[in-house]
């Protein structure tokens, strides 16, 4: 289409050419082919289109990645009503942000699209008052807004009011609505409500006991082969008209990724809902501290350090509990002390490995009185 034809046509057109445009030319990039008619919009003055244009400069999508150009264009259209523009300023503004007056700043332009009703918006304006980050803490605020959230069909905060029932946060404490919130949130793709479905069927919360079931969910969550959930990815355009919820789901994943590989690992660790298998345990603990998350560090150096699931690794097992140890895991410093004594996976360090034991001595760590009588030979 040359530019005389773009011109003859309304913002409007053009704006829906462009999403069309990928059913111009199969063998031409969509990006490529759609992205003249985008600006041609804009240069109308279509407010859409400045809006979608600032999330292709934030993103860096067709074009080179500009924020600064982002922001204007997302500006422009928020400026004008347009809500996903004023949800996507939002986002953009609070990642970038270094101080509390920068998120005072975005705070405004999301109760703009809160007031549209934008899902993601009401579940982030939910989510500060449950923290209590810029909001002052208020659980009750919290369970309103995870509401209204959830009635516009954000699954996530029907997983957050299941979390606030089964914990009485602004809520009545409700183990089985609870259940009945994680259950829905999972069925419409929420990982967070599947991640608690499971631990639900682990502990027999709001629901009978069932390891198997239990073992169903966490599998849903870390199955690469077959994953149920699919992340967001902002090159898509279904899902790059509210990166706030790009960030949402992001973070969900980042959650319960790691959680559900280790408590699967404890499963196959006890045989809860299957065979023991150490092997099998020590792989999800490991999976698991791939995002350092340290209870599994401790699990994975623990098992490392005996050979159990696989041969003694001493070296490996350093790396593992050093995170756990950071974490302020008491474990995990009454094993590094021994090895430091015996100067296993570590250079030998005897003064080190009884510091470390005594101060768990002086902690009222009671294991570490026994570990201290067998380092002394039993004297």
């Amino acid at each position: 289409m040359n530019n005389s034809d773009l011109n003859a046509k309304t913002g409007e057109e053009l704006f829906e050419l462009y999403f069309n445009s990928a059913n111009i030319d199969e063998d031409t990039s969509s990006d490529d082919k759609s992205l003249p008619y985008l600006i041609a919009a804009a240069d109308k003055g279509l407010p859409e289109a400045w809006a979608e244009l600032g999330a292709l400069y934030y993103g860096g999508i067709g074009v080179p990645q500009d924020i600064k150009k982002a922001l204007d264009y997302l500006e422009k259209a928020a400026l004008r009503g347009v809500a996903n523009a004023q949800i996507n300023l939002y986002a953009i503004m609070w990642e970038n942000s270094q101080t509390d007056e920068d998120r005072k700043n975005a705070l405004y332009w999301l109760n703009q699209a809160a007031e549209q009703n934008v899902p993601s918006a009401l579940n982030e304006i939910a989510t500060l008052y449950y923290h209590g980050f810029i909001y002052e803490q208020d659980f009750k605020k919290a369970a309103d807004y995870y509401k209204l959230s959830a009635d516009a069909g954000f699954a996530e905060a029907l997983a957050m009011l299941g979390v606030m029932y089964q914990q009485g946060q602004g809520l009545e404490k409700n183990q089985e609505k609870a259940f009945n919130c994680y259950v829905n949130a999972a069925n419409t793709g929420s990982l967070t409500g599947l991640y608690n479905m499971g631990n639900s069927y682990m502990g027999g919360l709001g629901v009978e006991q069932d390891y198997e079931e239990a073992m169903n969910c966490f599998s849903l969550l870390t199955d690469l082969e077959d994953p149920f959930f699919e992340i967001p990815d902002i090159c898509d355009k279904n899902t790059r008209s509210d990166i706030a919820q790009v960030y949402c789901m992001n973070k969900a994943y980042e959650l319960t990724y790691p959680l559900a590989h280790h408590n699967m690992g404890v499963m196959y660790q006890q045989g809860l809902g299957t065979e023991v298998d150490p092997k099998a345990a020590l792989y999800h603990y490991m999976l698991a501290s791939e995002n350092s998350y340290a209870p599994s560090c401790l699990q994975a150096g623990a098992m490392l350090y005996a050979g159990e699931g696989l041969q003694a690794d001493p070296a490996k097992a350093f790396e593992y509990l050093s995170i756990a140890f950071d974490a302020g895991i008491p474990e995990a410093k009454l094993i590094l002390g021994m090895m430091y004594y015996d100067g296993e996976g570590v250079a030998q360090d005897k003064k080190k490995g009884l510091e470390y034991i005594d101060d768990l001595i002086a902690a009222g760590n009671v294991t570490a009185i026994q570990v201290k009588h067998d380092m002394m030979g039993g004297s």
